[in-house]
């Protein structure tokens, strides 16, 4: 696959490495920047039914329960009852907020200076829950346990509802080959692993190559250990990142 150089005029092409469920947004995004965006998708998010069907009961005995992100909120929400506002409700992030906020008629607590279990764990609502009380994560199987072990250490009891689970597909190479991307929008620790440990040989070298963009430095970090060559690290995936990028790419091209 050849390095995709083109003419400044061009439209330019995001790789967007999420499932087709949480790409909808960022094709939106794109579509507004004036980008082209294509899905590839190493994994799908597909829900556990036993998880799923005990998980009203677990919510009910919580204090507080922890949302660890919009799949999360995607695959929970719709089986619980949030009408009566006695759960503190606890998301990692801005957009998992806003998602579970959907369907959740009371605040929704997510942390103003971040969107990781670091940022959540700095928040005042910790400072207010008596110590001993149930803490609930819901999470997708195998999910890191940083925050649930700390939360131990300060005295909550802490368990996982892991609700969904990630199922390994196929990406389709020659629709990536053919639609010549020019960044890539990376979200997951995981995402980063199966594009690159399913990518065939061809591939490598042009995704080592690619500007990727994501929105947490653990991310990157492990983009970099899987050989990438740039990464950006943003705030958010917005027409404005993307166009400010497209200048750039457009100014290099044009002083080559």
């Amino acid at each position: 696959m050849p390095s995709p150089i083109q003419p400044p005029s061009a439209m330019k092409t995001l790789l967007i490495v999420r499932p087709p469920e949480q790409a909808a947004a960022d094709l939106q995004t794109c579509a507004a920047a004036g980008w082209r965006g294509i899905v590839a998708a190493p994994f799908l998010i597909e829900p556990d039914a036993a998880a799923l069907a005990a998980l009203p009961a677990r919510f009910q005995t919580a204090a507080a329960v922890f949302w660890v992100s919009p799949s999360a909120v995607a695959a929970a929400a719709p089986h619980l009852d949030f009408s009566d506002g006695r759960i503190v409700q606890i998301a990692v992030g801005e957009a998992s907020r806003k998602a579970l906020q959907a369907r959740c008629p009371h605040p929704v607590l997510a942390p103003a200076d971040g969107k990781d279990s670091e940022a959540v764990l700095r928040m005042d609502v910790w400072d207010t829950l008596p110590r001993g009380v149930e803490i609930l994560i819901v999470r997708g199987k195998g999910g890191r346990e940083w925050l649930a072990d700390t939360l131990r250490r300060r005295g909550f009891s802490v368990s996982a509802a892991e609700v969904y689970f990630r199922r390994p597909t196929a990406i389709d190479w020659p629709a990536v080959a053919a639609a010549r991307p020019d960044a890539a929008w990376v979200a997951s620790g995981e995402a980063v692993r199966g594009l690159f440990a399913g990518a065939p040989l061809p591939f490598r070298q042009t995704l080592q190559s690619l500007l990727y963009l994501t929105h947490h430095k653990r991310v990157a970090e492990a983009l970099y250990a899987a050989g990438a060559e740039r990464v950006a690290v943003i705030e958010s995936l917005d027409a404005d990142t993307l166009n400010q990028y497209m200048e750039q790419t457009d100014e290099r091209t044009r002083n080559r």
